[in-house]
């Protein structure tokens, strides 16, 4: 069987662990790179990637070019967080018959928040029979696809809460810096207002998991507020006084039957002294998944991405959640 072509579009931080695990992948073929930072564009992806044997890609600012040019049978799409800021990414890699796996965040389930892109996206993808899907470590997996896979062993669910704890220090710039610290608490909140920093996806997360049990629920709501340094922190690239933020805690929460049935609490934060990512299912058994120091977010991403590759390839056309395809696994 030949290997698929793959197209990476965005080249950040994760979208470059998505080419280094494609490259090792023996049935993925990546064919093209593209992204918009004219610090990249021109650049061998191998010189980009620290590489010391040549890929033979090169990337490109032109996505209807590398579209065209290489016909991919997936594009890998890492760019940005919310969907009406991508759509049109996606669109046009479907519009070129091409399926797509993005990190996305509001794509997980697009249909709660995004209802008109979905309705979009689902229109392109049937109409050029592709497959769409939106997945990641958080949300993705950990806070919702891990946690309705757990509940496979019960004979009955009455309440699902989930809790991950992360040291955000350990993670790159953009995630410190999305997470707020070394803010004040009024530029916190007003950066919060502007939806630029903060998690995004805990809704949708909360949704999955109880679209996932068959729960129809009456309302999904979330919160959002600083986590405040009680002591000086310095990380590689930010200096927090005691006083400023640390970082972000995010609760969501599902309403149904009049009750409070879905709980996730994730803290983001630099200093966290016990990280971890929790499920607690009340039910018949009762079970608690717990995993020490949590999953790392940028490897851990990555992975899930190129994991899901081939699944979405085999995949029946249309705009998918993780509910609608088989387990993801690794696999060369």
């Amino acid at each position: 069987m030949q290997p698929l072509r793959v197209v990476q579009l965005g080249v950040g931080a994760i979208g470059r662990e998505v080419c280094r695990l494609v490259l090792e992948r023996l049935n993925l073929h990546l064919v093209g790179a593209i992204d918009t930072n004219p610090d990249l564009v021109g650049r061998a992806l191998s010189e980009v990637l620290g590489l010391k044997e040549d890929c033979g890609v090169v990337i490109s600012n032109d996505t209807e070019a590398v579209l065209e040019a290489h016909d991919p049978e997936v594009v890998i799409h890492t760019t940005s967080s919310r969907l009406p800021e991508v759509v049109h990414q996606i669109e046009l890699a479907a519009r070129h018959g091409a399926n797509v796996v993005s990190s996305t965040e509001e794509l997980l389930f697009p249909r709660l928040n995004r209802p008109g892109e979905a309705a979009k996206l689902e229109v392109v993808a049937l109409d050029n029979n592709v497959s769409i899907l939106g997945t990641g470590v958080n949300p993705g997996f950990v806070m919702d696809t891990l946690a309705v896979a757990a509940t496979a062993v019960c004979r009955k669910v009455e309440r699902i809460e989930c809790r991950r704890i992360v040291d955000a220090s350990t993670r790159r710039e953009p995630l410190q810096r999305k997470v707020g610290a070394g803010l004040s608490t009024a530029e916190f909140q007003s950066l919060l207002a502007q939806g630029k920093i903060g998690h995004v996806g805990l809704t949708e997360s909360v949704a999955l998991i109880a679209t996932g049990l068959g729960w129809r629920w009456e309302r999904i709501e979330q919160k959002t507020e600083p986590v405040i340094a009680e002591h000086e922190i310095q990380t590689e690239f930010f200096h927090v006084q005691a006083g400023q933020v640390a970082g972000v805690r995010n609760s969501g929460w599902a309403m149904i039957e009049g009750c409070e049935r879905i709980r996730l609490d994730l803290q983001m934060y630099v200093g966290a002294p016990d990280p971890f990512d929790e499920i607690i299912i009340r039910g018949q058994p009762n079970m608690t998944v717990r995993i020490p120091g949590g999953t790392p977010g940028d490897l851990a991403t990555a992975a899930i991405l190129v994991n899901a590759v081939p699944i979405v390839a085999d995949a029946e056309p249309g705009l998918l959640t993780m509910l609608d395809i088989p387990i993801p696994r690794c696999r060369r």
